[in-house]
């Protein structure tokens, strides 16, 4: 019984450090703001202007490449904030490349039904703050 609650313990640690590891390297590279951000839009490159929207509206400098994603598979739109910025804006233009790339395929920015719930709850607090900010963070 005591050789199991060890190995169990062992085996919690391990888990835990490497998760620890994989959220710290993460942080660090989300934090360099001069990041190049890509998505693949399933379009031609003729199809998109030179500054798509909402990228155009973000309010602050961005560059933008445009070019044909790799086995034809549509166009690959890569954005970084300009050097010296705000790394804050980061989060804003992951938003809009988010967004862009819906509007470019879809013709609208799909969106969760709101609200989910009819009465505020405990529960349901952090399923509306992820409604909220879940196109900032994440795989793009």
């Amino acid at each position: 019984m005591r050789k199991s609650l060890l190995v169990l313990t062992a085996g919690a640690t391990v888990a835990a450090g490497t998760a620890t590891a994989v959220v710290a390297r993460r942080r660090r590279a989300a934090a360099r703001p001069d990041r190049w951000h890509s998505v693949t839009v399933n379009c031609s490159p003729e199809t998109l202007d030179p500054l798509p929207a909402p990228l155009d509206t973000l309010g602050f400098p961005v560059e933008v490449r445009i070019r044909p994603a790799p086995g034809d598979k549509g166009t690959e739109v890569a954005a970084r904030v300009a050097p010296g910025a705000d790394p804050e804006r980061v989060r804003h233009l992951r938003a809009a490349l988010r967004e862009m790339r819906s509007l470019a395929e879809v013709g609208e920015v799909l969106r969760p039904d709101s609200p989910p719930t009819t009465k505020p709850t405990l529960t349901g607090a952090p399923l509306a703050h992820a409604t909220r900010h879940g196109r900032e963070e994440g795989r793009l």
